[in-house]
């Protein structure tokens, strides 16, 4: 039963049914009850009354004295016989019960004995029951008719409450799957349904601008992969369409070359964004961050000498994090050479490690001209997002640096911000920090 609104009948009409059941058994339990006790109270008060009035006379009682006793009896709607002492009928109605059978379930009776005689008071008690199940059977009926008007009503009332997502379900089927450009109006004014639309007009914002950037991200994926390959083709035709030196030839493949290495690293970049975004970080352990990020130095201290950078360091001795190693080489490797790439000729870069209250935080800052806009800073972790072309023309690279370097901070659940400072850009790395080795 997938129906919301036949389950949440169902459940109503199955408690109330329930409900019913234990009250129409606990009336009916308690009439019989109340009925079998005023029937024994009042056998109970006329057999005092005949002993009473009779035993007082004793053996010599006389037909009119019984038959008033009778006549009062039957006012109270019971039957009084007299046998003697041979168990032979000496008064009574010829429907009176059966003689001193006091365990018959239709007749409730009492014994008094009168002498020689004894009298037997006998009350109908199958007319008792007769009523009492006429009771019970209407009670029955009552809880049928109340069952099934509440079960309708229950079912036109959960539907007019859930009316409210149907309509939703129809806004919903109109929208574009292309753009998801739709925005749902609440069908109410209720707070849980308000709620409801603004929560899923929410998804439905970040799911279009993620679509929106993953149309972005193909375009220039697409881009990108043709540029190098254009440029190889036409240095090979090129190459093709009249004798050449040697010389020329090998120019041709040194560019070819240069070319083809070009697109093999964009390809690997994109495998690895991917792989990024769409997989499970790795094991972590505990990393040295300083040791690493003097290694990614010493990696790049050609391109920092020749750049004449001067480099100002603040790394404390075994500063250990909690990590997979081979996503703290990449994020380091990619920040400094994106702080390296982009430091203007003769700048400055910094490189500093704190740690506080549990976190590691490390800080890549670099001078840079002309400084950045406030609108491009946020832009810079978009893949293949460039400042300009003169620049890309001078750094190289394929635009995907920041971006990884953001995929890996999102699998890992670490942050990562980017700062417009007086004379560069700052970058801001934080990860929790791991236990030093005693």
């Amino acid at each position: 039963m997938n129906s919301i609104r036949a389950r949440m009948t169902l459940a109503f009409s199955l408690s109330l049914a329930l409900f019913l059941t234990l009250v129409c058994a606990g009336l009916i339990f308690y009439a019989h009850r109340d009925a079998s006790h005023n029937a024994q109270e009042t056998l109970t008060r006329n057999a005092r009354k005949v002993e009473s009035e009779l035993g007082a006379i004793g053996g010599n009682v006389s037909q009119a004295e019984i038959l008033e006793e009778e006549r009062d009896m039957a006012s109270e709607n019971l039957t009084m016989t007299m046998i003697d002492e041979t168990g032979k009928r000496v008064s009574g109605p010829p429907d009176s019960p059966p003689l001193l059978n006091t365990h018959r379930d239709d007749w409730l009776v009492r014994t008094i004995p009168l002498g020689k005689n004894t009298v037997v008071l006998g009350l109908p008690w199958w007319k008792t029951e007769a009523v009492l199940h006429r009771q019970a059977l209407f009670l029955v009926l009552l809880s049928g008719i109340v069952l099934m008007s509440a079960s309708g009503g229950a079912w036109l009332l959960v539907g007019r409450t859930l009316s409210p997502i149907d309509q939703l379900t129809k806004q919903a089927q109109k929208a574009s799957v292309q753009t998801l450009s739709v925005r749902l109006d609440s069908p109410s004014q209720d707070a849980e349904m308000v709620s409801l639309v603004s929560t899923l007009n929410g998804l439905l914002e970040r799911l279009s601008e993620s679509a929106a950037s993953r149309g972005r991200f193909y375009a220039a994926a697409s881009h990108e992969l043709r540029t190098p390959l254009q440029a190889l083709s036409g240095h090979l035709e090129l190459a093709l369409t009249r004798p050449r030196t040697g010389e020329e030839y090998k120019a041709t493949v040194e560019e070819a070359d240069a070319q083809t290495k070009r697109l093999t690293s964009l390809v690997r970049d994109l495998l690895l964004l991917n792989q990024l975004e769409s997989g499970s970080a790795p094991e972590q352990n505990r990393i040295d961050l300083t040791q690493i990020i003097e290694e990614s130095l010493r990696l790049y201290a050609p391109v920092i000498n020749a750049k004449g950078l001067k480099t100002s360091l603040e790394l404390p001795p075994d500063t250990i994090v909690l990590a997979p190693y081979t996503h703290v080489k990449m994020l380091i490797r990619n920040l400094t050479e994106n702080a390296v790439k982009y430091a203007n000729r003769d700048g400055e870069l910094q490189f500093i490690l704190t740690t506080e209250k549990g976190t590691v935080e490390f800080i890549v800052f670099n001078t840079c001209d002309p400084l950045l806009n406030p609108s491009e800073v946020e832009r810079l972790f978009e893949p293949f997002y460039r400042l300009d072309a003169s620049r890309n023309s001078e750094t190289g690279g394929n635009g995907l640096g920041l971006a990884i370097c953001k995929a890996i901070v999102d699998a890992n659940d670490w942050k990562i911000s980017l700062e417009r400072m007086a004379h560069g850009v700052k970058v801001v790395v934080e990860m929790p920090e791991g236990e030093k080795r005693g």
